[in-house]
């Protein structure tokens, strides 16, 4: 058996019962602590809460600090002793030796931010080792305890605020290394910013559009880029969205394969011919190549609460950068909640949480409202946009019809296969709340899932 001690008195075994220590860095809280009492200024550089620190005097004194702080923008070591004395605080929290021991030990004020970030993630271990505890109780109790865990766990994911953090990002995206998700287009990605993790980014097109055999396309394309991804088919499962992905890479009609063959015209004459092994051996080893991307899948219909633990589960093995969720009205309806409209706020509510939490991106793909063959899709069209689309931070379509006027105005022709089908397709970003929206002009051979930049 074990024993969890709140106080620090050192690990060790005595007659069977090991002595352990919360996680703590009493180091840090005394370098945090006596860099901003040689230094006040470096209050204005850390995000530190008092109860982030382990021992009860340096959660005292760091609370007095900044309630002093609050009062006096412009202080020193004397009027914090002063301050001290004034609240009877003082000895509580170590008296004139240790604040002098506090200074006197720390070298160098600028470590500041290092010894914050150390407090700040032993803080969230602590807190996590708290959850457990209570996860414990309700077990024994008999009650449940996965919602709970799950979102108290994901409260205290931590996230990085420091200005460095942006800095560095402006640096990487002059240098064409966004942190974002790519799409299959990278000048689309710089004129709109790209897939932002943390964030939700809708994808919507008409039914029968080509959405999921672009989806299949994106995968691949991701997959080409070792970025581990993880796909929530709610419509698609598995292995139809494989065989689409296969097809993509391998340019030939999976359809075929599936049937056993096709049918073509042979003079004027409907005539079936059967798969080759020739086609069955390319389809083979395309879907072995596929196979081994980073792309993971999960097609089991889940709740909400749910898709936040696979969610985290993924991330943690698998260190997945971007989440796809086909059809996140099919979510499964806890039983006995809500209406239409409270069950649409959950699910969307769920998936910023997942995106800011794991600091992954979210596409979550929709489907849309009726709408005449002669409208551009807008934000309005799609179902149950209030929620949705409020939520999310940018709005992916892809255009089909409704085109023509658009690519005609651009300088682009529309195209058509030989049945009279347009073949014309264009993969829009509608709205965008971190940049400029765009468009990819495309035409597509949607059997074989393939999306090819089309050419003025």
């Amino acid at each position: 058996m074990y024993v969890k001690l709140l106080y620090p008195i050192g690990y060790g075994i005595n007659k069977g019962v090991v002595i352990m220590e919360l996680p703590h860095s009493l180091e840090s809280e005394k370098g945090l602590l006596g860099s901003v009492l040689l230094d006040p200024t470096r209050l204005d550089v850390v995000e530190v809460k008092s109860e982030d620190f382990y021992l009860g005097e340096h959660k005292l004194l760091w609370s007095s600090i900044l309630k002093h702080n609050a009062n006096n923008r412009s202080w020193d070591t004397i009027t914090l002793h002063s301050y001290l004395k004034s609240i009877d605080c003082l000895e509580s929290v170590g008296g004139d030796d240790y604040l002098l021991q506090l200074q006197d030990s720390t070298v160098v004020a600028s470590h500041s931010q290092h010894y914050a970030k150390v407090i700040i993630e032993k803080a969230k271990l602590r807190q996590q080792d708290k959850v457990l505890d209570e996860a414990k109780e309700m077990i024994y109790s008999g009650k449940s305890c996965e919602d709970m865990v799950i979102g108290k766990l994901m409260q205290t994911k931590t996230q990085d605020n420091s200005v460095d953090s942006i800095i560095d990002h402006w640096d990487n995206a002059r240098n064409g290394a966004l942190n974002t998700i790519p799409t299959p287009y990278a000048d689309l990605d710089r004129r709109t910013g790209g897939i932002r993790k943390g964030m939700v980014t809708v994808f919507t097109g008409r039914s029968k559009s080509g959405k999921s055999m672009f989806l299949a396309h994106w995968y691949n394309y991701l997959g080409e880029q070792g970025i581990p991804t993880l796909v929530v088919p709610l419509e698609d499962k598995y292995d139809i969205t494989i065989k689409r992905m296969s097809a993509n890479y391998g340019n030939y009609c999976y359809n075929t394969l599936d049937a056993g063959g096709r049918y073509y015209y042979d003079n004027g004459k409907m005539t079936w011919t059967e798969s080759t092994d020739r086609e069955i051996q390319k389809g083979k080893e395309c879907l072995k190549v596929v196979s081994e991307y980073p792309i993971h899948f999960f097609d089991k219909k889940v709740t909400p609460t749910e898709l936040k633990s696979i969610a985290m589960k993924y991330k943690r093995k698998y260190d997945i950068q971007v989440m796809f969720v086909d059809g996140a009205k099919d979510l499964k309806r806890p039983s006995g909640k809500y209406n239409d409209t409270g069950f649409d706020e959950e699910i969307s509510q769920a998936m910023c949480d997942i995106a800011e939490t794991l600091d992954i991106a979210i596409v979550s793909i929709h489907h849309l409202t009726k709408l005449p063959d002669n409208e551009m899709i807008t934000n309005n069209h799609i179902r149950g946009s209030g929620n949705i689309v409020g939520d999310s931070r940018s709005v992916y379509a892809l255009q089909s019809l409704g085109t023509e006027h658009l690519l005609h105005s651009i300088g682009y022709n529309s195209n058509y296969d030989e049945e009279g089908n347009l073949t014309s397709r264009i993969f829009h970003c509608i709205s965008n709340n971190h940049g400029t929206t765009g468009m990819k002009v495309l035409d597509t051979k949607l059997s074989h899932c393939q999306f090819i930049e089309e050419i003025k």
